[in-house]
């Protein structure tokens, strides 16, 4: 019986030494999701989401950021990943949207535990406000901006060859990005 007990005493501790390995390499689990502005924004305002993570640093997993307008993000949570994560998201229309991040498996990472949903109100903005700052640097507004959000930028006075943007103009809603020789800018329609 003393052999039966110190077979049983060895393989709890093998158990016990397992149980204690899986836990130093738990997967980081989401604790909070932050928004700034805190308060809400303006349609076409940036918006940064902000994921901390408990048990930061160690295993492997995955989260989704979603905004709420059907905008999602992914990202792999690794050893080596510089925690926490930030990303930022210009809404375009506005309303009471749930803006969550929670586990997704992505790839050969499973999802973190761990969910956080927080309501983000988004409000319309001028469509002259819009327009201004939508304008990249060396542009700007020409006229003033339609009742529909649609609008126009120039070269700024003084720059011979303003570039033109790497990636489209987020425009306002039922308006598309459009490029036409020295102008550019969002029109309706399209």
């Amino acid at each position: 019986m003393k052999k039966l007990n110190k077979a049983v005493v060895n393989t709890l501790s093998i158990l016990a030494a397992g149980a204690f390995a899986l836990s130093a390499t738990a997967a980081p689990s989401v604790e909070k999701l932050t928004l700034t502005p805190a308060t809400g924004a303006k349609v076409g305002d940036k918006v940064t989401a902000t994921v901390d993570f408990k048990d930061a640093g160690e295993g492997l997993c995955a989260i989704e950021v979603e905004f709420g307008d059907g905008t999602r993000e992914t990202f792999k949570i690794k050893p080596e990943t510089k925690l926490p994560i930030t990303v930022e998201h210009t809404y375009k229309a506005a309303g009471e949207l749930k803006v969550r991040a929670a586990g997704a498996k992505v790839e050969n990472a499973f999802g973190c535990a761990g969910k956080e949903i927080a309501t983000y109100q988004v409000s319309a903005a001028s469509a002259a406000a819009l327009a201004a700052g939508n304008c990249p640097a060396d542009w700007s507004l020409k006229g003033k901006p339609a009742k529909n959000g649609a609008f126009t930028c120039v070269p700024k006075k003084g720059v011979k060859d303003a570039a033109k943007p790497a990636k489209p103009l987020d425009c306002p809603s039922g308006t598309s990005y459009f490029t036409k020789g020295k102008t550019l800018g969002c029109e309706a329609g399209n």
